[in-house]
């Protein structure tokens, strides 16, 4: 407990500063603030790759993202890119082909090219989804209480802040930062929003990331629970990637759970929220640290 007041104690201190930053910047998002509360209860959280494609569920689709709140599944992460004209919507691919039933790159594509052209599922059956912009993406996750996770495809900080600061977004999203610089150049815009960042918390630190608003990308594989526990004791919560090695075995899922990262990062679904203890376990662990 001590650890979670001397941050704010801290922000206290600051405020009586002539200097000090304005509320908006030293505020942090809902996201940040939960993720503490899962970190102290011991929870792990699933965050859908792609938005957790599966059979008539295409990735980054809207009904996709409805079917992740049914099933308990908290984070949906989804890849942001700009059209032409300025419109962010998602999409993985930088052409069309693999996920869409149009063909081609998006290059210079305005979103009237886009708008309106449909998806294609898992296993390439054309469904009644056509290509989301992020606006409407955001509305599904109030809708359903979902944290969008942006992976930012084609949209630099500056846009992407100005969106969600455009449409009061700050509690429903998190941004995944690829780079110490990519971190410190959203929370030199931000420092509130959630980002996911690279496994350097003294750089991060360095370089003016808000490490009370980060969240520490481990990488794709095994969870290391000594790596895990160090970081927890600096405050630090933790995603793992464990979609290389999701074979249908609930061992996948509760090992990492139990080496305690906060954020499983998975592409199936269904047997992660089985594995977990089902939607119902889930959501009580959510709306536990919502009420927060």
């Amino acid at each position: 407990m001590l650890k979670r007041l001397i941050p704010s104690l801290l922000v206290l201190a600051a405020a009586c500063s002539p200097s000090a930053p304005s509320a908006a910047e030293t505020d942090l998002a809902a996201p940040a603030i939960q993720l503490d509360c899962f970190r102290e209860t011991g929870a792990a959280m699933l965050a859908a790759h792609r938005a957790g494609p599966a059979p008539g569920y295409p990735e980054n689709a809207l009904s996709t993202l409805r079917r992740l709140a049914e099933m308990g599944v908290l984070y949906a992460e989804i890849d942001v890119r700009r059209s032409a004209d300025g419109v962010l919507f998602l999409l993985h691919d930088d052409t069309l082909d693999r996920t869409t039933t149009g063909a081609g790159s998006l290059n210079g594509l305005a979103w009237e090219a886009l708008s309106g052209t449909t998806l294609r599922d898992p296993d390439g059956n054309t469904v009644e989804d056509t290509i989301p912009t992020l606006a409407d993406a955001l509305t599904v996750a109030r809708e359903a209480g979902l944290v969008l996770n942006l992976d930012l495809k084609s949209v630099s900080p500056e846009e992407i802040v100005g969106f969600v600061h455009d449409h009061d977004a700050r509690d429903e999203v998190a941004i995944i930062a690829y780079s110490i610089d990519q971190a410190a150049a959203i929370h030199a815009l931000d420092d509130g929003l959630l980002l996911s960042a690279p496994n350097d918390p003294a750089a991060l630190s360095a370089a003016g990331a808000n490490l009370d608003a980060v969240y520490i990308w481990t990488g794709v594989g095994a969870a290391d629970a000594g790596q895990d526990a160090r970081l927890a004791e600096a405050g630090l919560e933790t995603s793992t990637g464990l979609f290389r090695l999701e074979n249908g075995d609930p061992a996948v899922y509760q090992t990492a759970a139990a080496a305690g990262v906060e954020l499983l990062s998975i592409d199936d679904v269904d047997t992660a929220v089985v594995a977990l203890g089902g939607a119902d376990v889930l959501q009580a662990q959510i709306a536990a640290c919502t009420a927060q």
